[in-house]
């Protein structure tokens, strides 16, 4: 046994580069012990015949930071990234490079000018092991080793307190200050923890989108589960990734991603479909959802538009049409009988019996100074529309008419039925050019440019006189 355990000690030490002969064989001589035929007839390392791989404290290898940060894939805080190698082939990056980042102790009382390491007592972590009752409890802040890459104007550091792992090039990732200088340690490669999850959706999206160096940067949060268990997300320094199996992975940020939160996540709006995107007209950003979506500009701030108000203002042309950027979210109205959404240049009211429509201009003007949609005319029944050189909005009780000449102006009925009846704008009066009034006791009397309609208001009797 004992001249087994010195041929394959020897074998390792051949194959490995970054820990000392005596640790790699006091696992190695473990390894005999616990599995001697299973560790010499199968391809497997002697890490693995212990406890997955390397995952025991005398393997020498240092702990994964999500085991002992919360679970979150970054360096704690008091730490610095000291240096990196990677391994090719690794099933966490989908069988691309993974890179191993050494988070080291900042050390708070310099070293003695013979060691590039601090003491005990400079350091913020003590030497230990990865947490009981889990696989990884590898050793936390004990090596006294360094790559060297990254920070190199920090001399003196305490030892490796956690080490990192990403899919993306650390010297890709401008605040960890890292060289291109690679170091490879293909040992490494099976190296996992319980914090780790392999080659998911959401870490693929992240590292798309250039991993802790784009502009996400780096993980606040483990994965975890949305409350309705339909998908889950991760948070980052720059925004979030949520997936589910219906949407796929996309990332959500910045000030989209406050309103997001504002209106309860994907609870009430669902889960994202496009990652944040550039509107054509460059001037915002836009993210859709499954139930609306959110649009910023820096004038408008970030404003939610959904449901049928949302399809008329893509008819129109989203944000390119008439209506502009959105100005405000999608807002019940007061009398709780429809929604509304303000636009840069008009609105879009909705109810359930008069579907969504928009109103803008001077028209939309008239229509606020009579009071909205709880003044006389109630809600728009359909869009502003031109007609002989104006344009005009139907509304519940009655109509908005305009032209350069006369303005905007109100026609309700019985007089409206009996001016169309004659033509209309394009008949003999003309455009409205003033509002109904009283006309002594009994009568009701509204102007128009070439015109007049006189209402009797006992007998609803109409005349038009020119």
């Amino acid at each position: 046994m004992t001249a087994l355990l010195e041929r394959l000690s020897t074998a390792l030490a051949a194959r490995t580069s970054r820990r000392g002969f005596l640790a790699r064989s006091a696992v190695v001589g473990s390894a005999v012990a616990v599995s001697p035929l299973g560790y010499v007839l199968k391809p497997q390392s002697a890490y693995a015949a212990v406890c997955g791989i390397d995952s025991t404290c005398s393997s020498g290898y240092t702990v994964f930071c999500a085991t002992v940060n919360n679970g979150v894939n970054r360096c704690p805080p008091g730490s610095l990234v000291g240096g990196w190698w990677k391994s090719d082939g690794s099933g966490y990056c989908c069988g691309g490079p993974r890179y191993y980042i050494d988070c080291h102790s900042y050390c708070s009382c310099g070293c003695d000018g013979r060691s590039r390491f601090c003491g005990e007592g400079c350091r913020n972590c003590s030497c230990g092991c990865g947490p009981a009752g889990q696989c990884d409890q590898r050793k936390v802040c004990c090596n006294e080793f360094r790559y060297g890459q990254c920070n190199q104007d920090v001399r003196c550091t305490g030892p490796v307190w956690c080490r990192v792992v990403t899919c993306t090039p650390p010297y890709q990732i401008p605040t960890w200050g890292c060289t291109s200088t690679s170091a490879t340690d293909q040992r490494t490669n099976n190296h996992s923890a319980p914090g780790l999850t392999d080659c998911t959706a959401i870490a693929r999206k992240h590292t798309e989108l250039g991993g802790p160096g784009g502009p996400l940067g780096e993980q606040r949060t483990p994965e975890w589960p949305t409350a309705d268990r339909a998908g889950v997300y991760q948070h980052f320094d720059g925004g979030s990734i949520y997936f589910s199996g219906t949407t796929g992975a996309h990332a959500v940020q910045g000030a989209i991603r406050d309103r997001w939160a504002q209106l309860g996540w994907e609870n009430a709006f669902g889960f994202p479909t496009t990652d944040e995107w550039r509107t054509p007209d460059g001037v915002g950003r836009f993210t859709h959802f499954q139930w609306g979506s959110i649009y910023w500009t820096p004038d408008t701030g970030a404003n939610a538009v959904q449901g049928l108000i949302r399809d008329a203002w893509a008819q129109l042309g989203w944000e390119t049409g008439v209506l502009g950027y959105p100005l405000i979210s999608e807002t019940r109205t007061p009398n709780g009988r429809g929604a509304y959404n303000h636009f840069q240049r008009g609105s879009i009211y909705w109810s359930p019996a008069t579907s969504a429509h928009h109103v803008r201009g001077a028209i939309r003007d008239r229509w606020a100074g009579s009071g909205w949609e709880a003044g006389p005319l109630g809600f728009p029944t359909t869009d502003e529309a031109p007609v002989a050189g104006g344009a005009f909005s139907v509304f519940e009780n009655g109509s908005i008419y305009w032209s350069p000449a006369t303005g905007a102006r109100i026609v309700t009925e019985p007089i409206r039925l009996a001016w169309l009846n004659a033509g209309g704008p394009e008949g003999n009066l003309g455009f409205p050019s003033g509002e109904a009034r009283p006309d002594g006791n009994d009568r009701v009397r509204q102007d128009f440019q070439r015109g007049s309609a006189r209402l009797t208001v006992s007998t609803g009797r109409v005349d038009l006189l020119r």
